[in-house]
């Protein structure tokens, strides 16, 4: 089991509630989307055609939806954020802050890192991630949860808004006589299966977004959008803080009810802020046919706090780290990528390799100390990383894939800064 399946289904077994494709397979004590997914354009089509939300789980919903009028719409214009503002976030946090998804994704980081995630440590990492503001190019004041959740204004398209129950709310209100929400069809890849997959949804739609500090509508278009559909907030948080946290380094690609997905997540242009996560969805696969590029994945089993967790990992003991992709000056023979060994024995990389997205190659040799690095200066005509962003891949001498590493075009703009994965 995947760090992303076990969070989702912590997050059923607290305050989530579960996407179904038909009425009949919902049950009203858990709680139940009906999701009518449709590849054609449909303005009046509703994509959740029916929702049930028993009550001992209204309240995690009703928290996260005081926040949604505590952002101007525009990503250009600055926040002015109000003590009581500040006030609905802290409830927020206090409420999910221990909750099953939760507890989950602190377990998990704890087991990777070896460090303890209390609840009061997990406080702030939720806070830092998800509502530390940054200025980026013309955006100001901006944050995870705004994209992520919320949604913003960028010119006249939609950007982030990757939660399936601001979506619901905003499909439930009413601008003169049409929806503010209009659907344009199925998106993405793959769309025949997707269709047959209720947890989530890939969709191009108009949005007659609210600007709170005009106090007017503003039509917006969102080309290709994804989200979850019947997670919590606090699951969509859950999987959006493991996927970003490093340290933690949870997978690109995981399975959630036998469904594989990409975890799409990018950064802020210095690294130090989630820009947007959210799910690209790839294929059915069968439940137990998990892992990418030929490896197993991390296999997590979290019991409930205090008891003795265990896990078993396949063969990711040395991780890429960090990599150098647009030093200063010219690139050939100065960028450089950072491998760690996380294990406490020594471990020899002879043999191995380094793949771009090209397939170029570099050959390794040596051996990396326990809990120690080996910086590896990539030479001309080898391995060749890409400013328009890529692939760093590192494969044992028996072919076999260790570990994966994807970044950006926005990620090597400050030339001489190091990415760190």
């Amino acid at each position: 089991m995947t760090i992303y399946q076990k969070i989702w289904d912590e997050d059923q077994s607290g305050n989530g509630i579960k996407p179904v494709l038909n009425v009949s397979e919902g049950d009203p004590q858990h709680g139940f989307v009906v999701v009518n997914e449709q590849p054609v354009r449909d303005q009046k089509l509703k994509l959740f055609t029916e929702i049930v939300i028993p009550d001992h789980k209204l309240h995690s919903y009703q928290l996260c939806k005081k926040l949604f009028n505590n952002y101007t719409l525009s990503q250009s214009k600055p926040e002015r954020q109000t003590p009581d503002e500040d006030a609905e976030i802290h409830a927020l946090l206090e409420h999910i802050v221990e909750s099953r998804p939760m507890i989950a994704a602190r377990d998990f980081l704890t087991q990777q890192t070896r460090e303890t995630y209390t609840a009061t440590r997990w406080y702030k990492v939720l806070l830092d991630v998800w509502f530390t503001q940054f200025t980026q190019s013309s955006g100001k004041d901006l944050s995870a949860f705004e994209h992520v959740v919320v949604g913003e204004q960028s010119s006249s398209k939609v950007s982030g808004y990757h939660f399936w129950y601001k979506y619901h709310l905003d499909d439930s209100f009413k601008l003169l006589d049409n929806d503010d929400i209009q659907y344009l069809g199925l998106k993405g890849k793959n769309e025949a299966e997707n269709m047959l997959v209720p947890e989530v949804s890939t969709i191009s739609f108009k949005w007659e977004a609210f600007d709170y500090e005009k106090n007017i509508y503003r039509p917006l278009y969102k080309k290709i959008g994804g989200f979850f559909n019947g997670c919590s907030i606090e699951g969509l948080m859950a999987l959006g803080t493991v996927r970003f946290l490093g340290a933690g380094r949870a997978p690109k690609e995981g399975v959630v009810n036998g469904s594989l997905y990409n975890f799409k997540m990018f950064r802020s242009q210095n690294g130090k802020h989630m820009r947007t996560f959210y799910p690209e969805f790839i294929k059915i696969k069968d439940s137990q046919d998990v892992g990418t590029g030929g490896t197993e994945p991390v296999e997590i089993i979290i019991t409930t706090p205090g008891a003795t967790n265990t896990r078993e990992t396949g063969d990711d003991q040395i991780k890429i780290i960090s990599a150098l992709v647009n030093p200063e000056g010219h690139d050939e023979g100065l960028e450089k990528v950072l491998l760690f060994n996380v294990t406490p024995v020594p471990l020899s990389v002879e043999g191995w390799k380094l793949l771009d997205k090209n397939k170029n190659s570099l050959q390794l040799s040596g051996t990396i100390e326990a809990g120690d690095t080996l910086s590896i200066k990539l030479p001309g005509n080898t391995v060749q990383l890409s400013n328009k962003g890529g692939v760093i891949k590192l494969i044992d001498a028996a072919g076999k894939l260790i570990d994966s590493v994807t970044y950006s075009k926005e990620q090597v703009k400050r030339q001489g800064w190091s990415i760190i994965f």
